[in-house]
């Protein structure tokens, strides 16, 4: 109940500006600021953080004071790290079903959504040519070496 999960955080936003801004309410004895490790993305903030306190006290005090508050043009996310949200990015603060295209939406299908109904007739011959291919490919890399 101490550790707080700080979202919707502007990407100019830095751990030594948390700090400041999380400072105010007590004592700060850890903070998680993410970065995006792969990807194009690769070393950028994922745009959310989790800043512990020593007690509880002084979590609920940055999360009544801090929550909904601006912070660099952004409205803050704050809630207790075990109520974060389930969002893949994390930094919205909004429910997956308002920032996820739905099908109907983009005309396209998903990638979730072509896993879960397995492959179409029209992409099986294909997959199967090139599987083969690269199967055979490899059999023969294999033989000169």
């Amino acid at each position: 109940k101490d550790r707080l999960y700080v979202g919707n955080l502007h990407p100019t936003v830095d751990e030594y500006t948390l700090l400041q801004v999380f400072s105010r309410f007590g004592k700060v004895t850890k903070l998680d600021f993410l970065f995006h490790k792969t990807g194009l993305l690769k070393g950028k903030p994922r745009g959310y953080a989790f800043v512990e306190y020593g007690n509880k006290e002084d979590a609920l005090k940055a999360l009544t004071k801090a929550h909904e508050k601006p912070l660099r043009g952004r409205t803050l996310v704050v809630t207790f790290a075990h109520q974060a949200p389930l969002d893949q990015y994390g930094g919205s603060g909004m429910s997956s079903s308002k920032t996820r295209k739905t099908l109907m939406e983009t005309g396209r299908p998903t990638t979730l959504s072509m896993l879960k109904t397995g492959p179409t007739r029209r992409h099986e011959g294909k997959t199967g040519d090139k599987i083969a291919m690269m199967e055979a490919k490899l059999r023969q890399m294999e033989s000169t070496n």
